[in-house]
Order: structure tokens, then C-alpha cells, then sequence
């Protein structure tokens, strides 16, 4: 079978896999709840917390089929849980005016910003061009792009958007096939170094935000942006830097000659953009004076989402602002926002219920850790969150899903809350690694043609291993000395 009827192939399975997935999705969404919701309660678990485990049982089903669109599924929340007497309508509506609601509103601004003064292409440029154009330098450049881009842009998919064109210029200018090492080893150093970044900055991923809402629920303690990037950065770096690495080897470009048409393409871009514009610059000021606040929050106490939402605004004044809200309102992801409300909510009915606390003491007993130390507990729950990607399809609908229950069994265990549910939370935004489904980016990739389904676990399984031994090691050594642990 030739490579193109392969990858039609691939892609036939899958989305028949998705056809009969969104076909059941419903009923069995309908059949969990009811067979949840007429079991009877059990004696440690309260009526109202019955109730939630049977609303979490059909939403949590239609997360993971995605019968319906995930932002629809997020808002059934609302109705389900009052009309059925789980919740009052305050409590369901408390997810949508949580803090990482509006974080995220104001970083998608931000971020559109950046791609409409064109700054953030620029970056790109000027990274590509400073580290070559040989194979390995270009996809060390792709790499450190998605560092920077991780600082500026609060979407993985709107990273892999803004460079996906890029790489498939590159690929043309090298005259690779449709399906090729060189291509493989670049588009999921893409796709994999835009994941794994992103679990190192507050803002670059949905999931870290919800993280910390949920955190700051059960602790009292909300993680600023400097204790992210204190606590996430250093061991999100170094998994970047380690599956650039691992890529090339397992996948190891065919050539090593056309260096000098992709460079002087990239030389011709930049140099068509010409000086830095002033909508560029004060863009760059902006989004500069964004982050020191961010970074100095310790010494200023203005709040992460604050800063953020003013930012955001200050970009629409007359003069200094650089866009408008059409801009703006095609630059935030409602969707985004809807699932993570939606999902915040649910999360907070199953904390104030009790029904996760029931939850994670069951799988807590099942999984014999009664006992176990604070570091076994932790490095078992990593190696399950890790896992649980194979069955998710996106990674705010699963962060929203397991935080609660997660934490819940931090309380069971006798564990700090933190300690178990901020490496659970990196490890869900930062490494779904593991099949091309995972994440919209690494679906944008697969739909270019010149990946299989295999290609990914072929990279992922390493990957994502490591990853839960770096988070393990960071818990006993670089977490515990800082006092989280």
C-alpha cells in the first residue's frame, strides 16, 4: 500500500472511530446518568452528591464521545444540575464568572494583538533566520519559536496556526514528498514542543489556569505567575528541549543538502516586513509592561487576571490601542471559554457535594495506596493522568473533569492539595503526546496528509514516560526544597 492510500486509510478508521462515537455518544450519555441516578446511594456518599456523580457520569460521557459540541455540552451543565436538584442556579453559574474565564479572554486579546501588528510572525523570522536553515537547526528554531510564542500566545492552536504555514513553505522549498522523515520529524516537532512549553507558562494553555482555580478552592493559595514559572518552567524546558531531541532521533531528516533556498526564503520574508511598525512596537511595550506586572505580582499584589484583563484593554484606546473589537472578537475562542465555564462549574458541584471526595476515596482504596507515601501517591497519579489522554479528546474538558477528583484525594491521602494537583494539571496541559486526537494542533498537523496514527505513540510513549519521571523527580527534589512537598 503506497504512503498516500496509508494515511487515507488512517484517516477513513478514525473517522468512522468518530462517526460511531457521535452516533452512541448520546444514549450512552443518557443510559450512564440513569443508571447512576437510580442506583442506590450509597451510605457514605449524600443524596445531593448522588445526584452530581449521575450529572458527571452523562457529562463526562459527552466529553468523550463529543455527541455534541463540547461548548454546548459544558452549558447543559447549567439546566441539568438545577432542574435536577443537584445545584441552585448560582452554583452553576459560578464556573463562568470564575478567574480563569476572564485570564483567558484577555490573553486570546493579547494574543490577536500579536498576530495582527504581525509581531508575532516577525519573531518567527527573526528566530528561523538567526539559527540556520539545516534540518536540525530548523526544527531547533521551530522549538525555540514556540518557547517564545508560549510567553505571547494563550492557545496552542493558535501557536501551531500562526507556524503550520511556515513549516509547510519550508517543506516545499525543500521539495520533500507528501510524506517524508524530514516532514514527520518537523510537523511534530511542531505539534509536541508547542504541548510541552505550554505547560510552563501560566497563560499558554487552558488547562493551567483551571488548574489553579481549582487549587485556590481547595487550598485558599492562588498560584501566581511567577510561582508558575518558578514551579513549571524549569521542568517544561528541559521535556522541550528533550523531545526536540528524542524527534530527531527516532526520526531523523533523509538530507542534508537545500539549506540555501529555505534560508534565503526566510531572509526575503523578514526583509519584507521591513522596520519594526508602530503599532508593532507598542504592542511589544504592552505586552512587556503585561509582564513585568505578572512577574513582580509578589511585590505589586495585582492580581494575574487583572493585569491580563487591563492589558487587554488598554490595546482598544484611540491612538495607543492597535486593534478594534471585530478583531477581537474573532481572536477569542467562545468555544474555549464555554467549556472551561461549563467545566468549572461541574467541578465545583462535584467539591461542594461531596461527590468527590467520594469518588477519589474509592479509587484511592482500589488502588491499594492507603499508606502510601506522599511521593508514591503522587508519582501514581501522574502515570494515571498521563494515560487518561488516550481516552480525551482535548485538555481543558479532561483538566476540568479529574482536577476535582484529584484533589479530593489529596485530602484522602493526607497530601498538600497542591503538590498532587499542580504536577496532575502540567501533565494534563502539557503532554498530550500520545495520539494525533489529543489536541486540535496535533489534528491541524495529521490533516496536512504526511503523518499516520502511529507516528505519534511512536514519539509520545517516550516522551510522555519521562515526562512523569521528570514531575515525579521535580515533587522529591526541586518542589520539596522550595516547600511545596
Amino acid at each position: 500500500m503506497s504512503s498516500h492510500a496509508q494515511v487515507e486509510s488512517s484517516a477513513h478508521a478514525s473517522g468512522s472511530l468518530e462517526a460511531i462515537l457521535k452516533a452512541i455518544g448520546v444514549p450512552l450519555a443518557v443510559i450512564v446518568a440513569a443508571a447512576i441516578w437510580f442506583a442506590p446511594t450509597p451510605a457514605d456518599l449524600s443524596l445531593q452528591g448522588h445526584k452530581a456523580m449521575a450529572l458527571f457520569g452523562g457529562i463526562f460521557v459527552l466529553y468523550l464521545t463529543e455527541a455534541i459540541p463540547l461548548a454546548i455540552a459544558s452549558l447543559m451543565v447549567i439546566p441539568l444540575a438545577v432542574l435536577s436538584g443537584t445545584a441552585n442556579l448560582r452554583t452553576a453559574l459560578d464556573g463562568f464568572s470564575a478567574s480563569p474565564v476572564y485570564l483567558i479572554i484577555g490573553a486570546f486579546i493579547l494574543a490577536t494583538a500579536m498576530v495582527k501588528t504581525r509581531l508575532a510572525e516577525r519573531i518567527t523570522y527573526i528566530i528561523l533566520a538567526k539559527f540556520g536553515s539545516a534540518p536540525a537547526r530548523i526544527t531547533l528554531g521551530i522549538t525555540l519559536i514556540n518557547i517564545a510564542l508560549a510567553f505571547l500566545v494563550p492557545s496552542s492552536t493558535a501557536r501551531t496556526a500562526i507556524l503550520l504555514p511556515e513549516c509547510l513553505s519550508i517543506l516545499t522549498i525543500f521539495g520533500v514528498a507528501a510524506r517524508s522523515p524530514f516532514a514527520i520529524n518537523l510537523l511534530l516537532t511542531l505539534t509536541m514542543t508547542n504541548a510541552t512549553i505550554g505547560a510552563g507558562v501560566l497563560t499558554a494553555t487552558v488547562p493551567n489556569p483551571v488548574t489553579v482555580e481549582f487549587i485556590a478552592k481547595a487550598s485558599g493559595h492562588t498560584i501566581t505567575y511567577a510561582e508558575w514559572l518558578l514551579y513549571g518552567f524549569p521542568p517544561a524546558l528541559a521535556m522541550t528541549f528533550f523531545t526536540w531531541w528524542l524527534i530527531q532521533r527516532v526520526l531523523p531528516p533523509e538530507f542534508t543538502s537545500g539549506h540555501e533556498q529555505v534560508e534565503a526564503r526566510i531572509s526575503k520574508n523578514l526583509a519584507s516586513m521591513g522596520r519594526m511598525s508602530s503599532a508593532e512596537w507598542r504592542a511589544l511595550i504592552l505586552f512587556v509592561l503585561v509582564t513585568c506586572l505578572w512577574a513582580t505580582q509578589g511585590l505589586t499584589g495585582l492580581d494575574t487576571t487583572v493585569v491580563c484583563l487591563m492589558g487587554a484593554c488598554l490595546l482598544f484606546l484611540p491612538r495607543f490601542g492597535v486593534m478594534d473589537w471585530s478583531d477581537a472578537n474573532k481572536g477569542v475562542s467562545w468555544q474555549v471559554l464555554l467549556i472551561a465555564g461549563g467545566g468549572v462549574s461541574l467541578g465545583d458541584i462535584l467539591l461542594k457535594t461531596g461527590a468527590a471526595n467520594w469518588l477519589a476515596n474509592s479509587i484511592f482504596h482500589a488502588l491499594g495506596l492507603a499508606g502510601a507515601s506522599a511521593l508514591v501517591v503522587i508519582g501514581v497519579v501522574i502515570l494515571i493522568v498521563q494515560f487518561m489522554h488516550v481516552i480525551f479528546v482535548g485538555t481543558t474538558a479532561m483538566a476540568t473533569s479529574l482536577l476535582p477528583i484529584i484533589l479530593a484525594m489529596a485530602g484522602t491521602a493526607g497530601v498538600n492539595p497542591v503538590a498532587l494537583a499542580l504536577p496532575a494539571g502540567m501533565i494534563i496541559g502539557g503532554y498530550p503526546l500520545l495520539m494525533f486526537y489529543n489536541t486540535l494542533p496535533s489534528i491541524l498537523v495529521y490533516g496536512t496528509g504526511r503523518l499516520r496514527v502511529g507516528d505519534f505513540p511512536k514519539v509520545g510513549i517516550i516522551a510522555c514516560l519521562v515526562a512523569c519521571l521528570i514531575y515525579a523527580l521535580c515533587a522529591a527534589t526541586w518542589w520539596h526544597w522550595l516547600g511545596l512537598v
